[in-house]
């Protein structure tokens, strides 16, 4: 199907997606399960094969947005497994009811597995702790406000997380919900890291060797941790563990230059980087909550293999 089929209010929707620096990547795959939703309601298609050719359009155009998220790719996967599998002979009219539910059905689904990981990462937290926390994540969020609502004296850092600022946001809304937060520049992880009993911060992808791609400064902060003996947790639904793509394979997403510094600052001849992720090895991880529970480095590895030759 041709991309002249799709029309401008779902590319611009794509784009939100694709240009978004603030959500996590949870929150960006129910986005896409937004997207396609929408793209279903307001679709034009006059047969049900023009309409699965429509959605599949769209599908993959989400699948390309972030590289990096798993769950957009993964969720978007799972969408368009769905509707491979349905009769043409079933009516145009239920297959697009059928998509809409399927859209709800999958993003309910993450917001059910996010309940579960606040209910096992709460249970991590006992009164008087001090957490660290990096690169924004709504699941980390959720986390440190409920366990705040039983426990009134813990206290969190939070990190600038790199040029893209996205710490910013998560110290905005961990302090609406009243928690004390301290909030800190990535260069000074080392000198607080020995101030706190333990690190949580989200994921955006574990991947089929094991290790995890979060925000830029995600792995720096885990060998802090290591090294001061401070225990660092992952936050992520399974949605994030990725059998396929090892992390050498994983693209980064590298951003605009000019947050990093202003446009002829430095000389023609320095090339400015700035990536928005990083890798971090599972074996500086304590443990991966998921909505299964708190997964150990071996058990992650178990599961992704699982995974991998349910898919193969």
């Amino acid at each position: 199907m041709c991309a002249m089929n799709i029309s401008p209010e779902i590319i611009s929707l794509i784009d939100e997606i694709r240009n978004d620096k603030t959500h996590g990547a949870s929150q960006l795959a129910r986005q896409a399960m937004s997207v396609l939703k929408i793209a279903a309601e307001h679709s034009q298609t006059d047969s049900v094969e023009q309409f699965l050719l429509e959605q599949k359009e769209v599908g993959e155009r989400l699948m390309s947005t972030r590289p990096a998220m798993a769950p957009v790719f993964n969720i978007v996967s799972r969408f368009l497994g769905t509707a491979s599998e349905v009769s043409v002979d079933i009516g145009l009219d239920s297959i697009k009811s059928l998509a809409i539910s399927k859209a709800d059905e999958l993003a309910n689904n993450s917001l059910q597995a996010i309940a579960q990981i606040v209910n096992y990462g709460s249970e991590l937290i006992t009164d008087g702790d001090r957490i660290m926390t990096h690169s924004y994540s709504s699941t980390v969020v959720a986390v440190l406000s409920k366990t705040f609502t039983k426990y009134k004296h813990i206290e969190v850092i939070a990190t600038r997380s790199g040029p893209g600022r996205t710490g910013e946001r998560i110290a905005q809304e961990l302090g609406l919900y009243g928690l004390p937060v301290a909030f800190i520049d990535d260069a000074a992880v080392g000198l607080y890291i020995s101030a706190v009993n333990k690190v949580m911060v989200g994921a955006d992808r574990v991947c089929a060797d094991g290790n995890i791609i979060n925000g830029i400064g995600t792995c720096q902060l885990a060998l802090a941790a290591k090294k001061a003996g401070i225990p660092f947790y992952v936050l992520c639904e399974t949605l994030k563990l990725d059998p396929v793509l090892r992390s050498d394979e994983v693209d980064l997403e590298e951003k605009e230059p000019s947050e990093v510094v202003e446009p002829g600052r430095l000389p023609p001849q320095v090339r400015v980087r700035n990536p928005y992720f990083d890798i971090t090895p599972l074996e500086l991880v304590a443990g991966v909550v998921t909505e299964n529970g708190i997964l150990t480095l071996e058990e992650v590895v178990n599961y992704i293999g699982k995974q991998s030759a349910k898919d193969g």
